[in-house]
């Protein structure tokens, strides 16, 4: 009960972020939409097919994400202006990245999948793939320095 509690609160505070309004259908909706999401989550935790296990030490990286989002949207959209403007052609690239990953399979399935999202969080890159020997395939829209 504590687990459905935790999810069904997590994805309410997310419902309520996203609408960034608090209008009382849409607050009921998001009740009923939280409820299906923790079910969901639950049902699927409960039957072991999937294992997430993260380290709290792992979400202080995502202090960093509001600031990369604002300078990659910032770097994107100058990127743009400028091949709008001056008809420059904008060369993205792909990365090979080493990344350490756990032994422990369900911790190493959590630290992809947050890495793979927190790498996707602003607009300039994204991942491919993080294979098992940890390499992470990544794409740059616009190359950094």
């Amino acid at each position: 009960m504590k687990a459905w509690l935790a999810w069904f609160v997590a994805m309410n505070v997310l419902w309520l972020v996203f609408i960034s309004a608090f209008v009382a259908a849409e607050a009921v909706l998001g009740i009923v939409a939280s409820a299906l999401a923790a079910t969901a989550a639950e049902a699927v935790r409960e039957q072991g097919l999937t294992r997430f296990k993260p380290r709290a030490r792992w979400l202080l990286r995502a202090r960093v994400l509001p600031w990369r989002a604002l300078t990659d949207t910032v770097l994107v959209l100058r990127a743009l202006a400028a091949q709008v403007r001056r008809r420059e052609s904008v060369h993205g690239r792909f990365q090979v990245m080493r990344v350490t990953l756990p032994e422990d399979p369900d911790e190493r399935a959590a630290k992809r999948a947050l890495m793979t999202a927190g790498e996707g969080f602003a607009p300039n890159s994204y991942v491919l793939v993080i294979d098992r020997e940890g390499r992470m395939l990544t794409h740059e829209l616009v190359r950094r320095g």
